[in-house]
Order: structure tokens, then sequence, then C-alpha cells
């Protein structure tokens, strides 16, 4: 199968979501290794002119994430795996899709810039719709609202106050154990 359509429901109104109202975040990050991150990032914000925050720069941008100025004129094929995956989340943060899904989003970030992007995240799952996929049973505790769990081929939706408990965790842990449903 390759089509189908994705729909946001608001108050029992169900509205299809388009492309462009859709930002994706690859865990292997897909970017032209042949650009600067400053060339690539300018390119980004020009075609996207319609959705760009009135008076932000591209420095503005950068300095969101964190990026040092001369990495931002360095080729993209000589960054790490962490500098380019800031460069995919900096592309949801210009054009603010209502619908961010972010693979493994933190993994590959050192300490103080994953806490950087986890207060962004934060920030932003006030206007937006973030999904996303991870093995840290704590990040999702810490970002998420609601919680489900792929087991054996089969989602799992985790009750939302367990989300906050004490024994999140070992319920987490018991249920990918034993696999015969929530405990």
């Amino acid at each position: 199968m390759d089509s189908g359509g994705v729909f946001l429901r608001r108050e029992n109104v169900s509205l299809p979501l388009r492309e462009d109202e859709i930002g994706y975040v690859f865990s292997l990050p897909i970017l032209p290794e042949f650009l600067t991150g400053y060339e690539f990032v300018k390119f980004f914000i020009d075609i996207n002119r319609d959705k760009i925050e009135p008076g932000r720069t591209i420095g503005d941008y950068f300095d969101i994430i964190r990026f040092e100025e001369e990495d931002r004129h360095r080729l993209i094929k000589g960054y790490s795996h962490g500098m380019k995956n800031k460069i995919q989340m900096l592309l949801f943060i210009i054009t603010r899709p209502p619908l961010i899904l972010l693979d493994e989003p933190l993994t590959s970030f050192d300490v103080v810039v994953a806490l950087e992007i986890k207060k962004l995240l934060r920030e932003m799952k006030q206007d937006h719709i973030i999904i996303f996929s991870t093995h840290i049973l704590q990040l999702a505790a810490d970002l998420c609202d609601e919680l489900v769990i792929l087991n054996q081929g089969v989602l799992q939706e985790i009750p939302a106050d367990t989300l906050h408990s004490p024994e999140f965790e070992e319920r987490i842990i018991a249920l990918l154990r034993d696999g015969d449903g929530y405990v």
C-alpha cells in the first residue's frame, strides 16, 4: 500500500492534513551534504517564506539550536550525526507544522543539547501535536501526555496517570517481558 491520508480531529470534525502540515525528523539524517548548513537553511527558508515567523533572521534560528557560527558555514558532509539532527529539527522549528513526527529525537545529542531540545519540545507541544518513537522510558515520561507501546507487533495504550507514577518503568518493563497486556 502506498497511499492514504492523515486527519486531525477537532471538535468532532476530521480535517485532512496536507503534506506540508506534517514535519518529520529521521533518525538517520538525510541532508544535502554538498551544501553548508547555512546554505541549506537559507534555501529552506526561501522556499518556505510564507510559513516564516516575521522578523526572524537565519541567525536567530541557528541560535535557537545553539549552532556555532563557524559550524554554520561548514559543509554538512563534515557534520557529526548530532549536528545533522539539529539541522533537521531546525526545519520544523522554522515552518511550525501542526503535526511533528520524530524518530528517536534525542539519541545523538550531547546532554546540554538534549536538555535544550527537550525544553523546546515542551514549549512546542502547547501548539503542536508531537509524536515520537523512543526506547528511552524516561524521555517518554518527561515529554509525553499519552503513551502507546509497540509490543510484539501490537500497539497497547498505557493509561496517562501511569506516566508520572513511581512504578512507571517497572510496569512498562513487566508489560514488555510478559507480553500479556498491561499489568
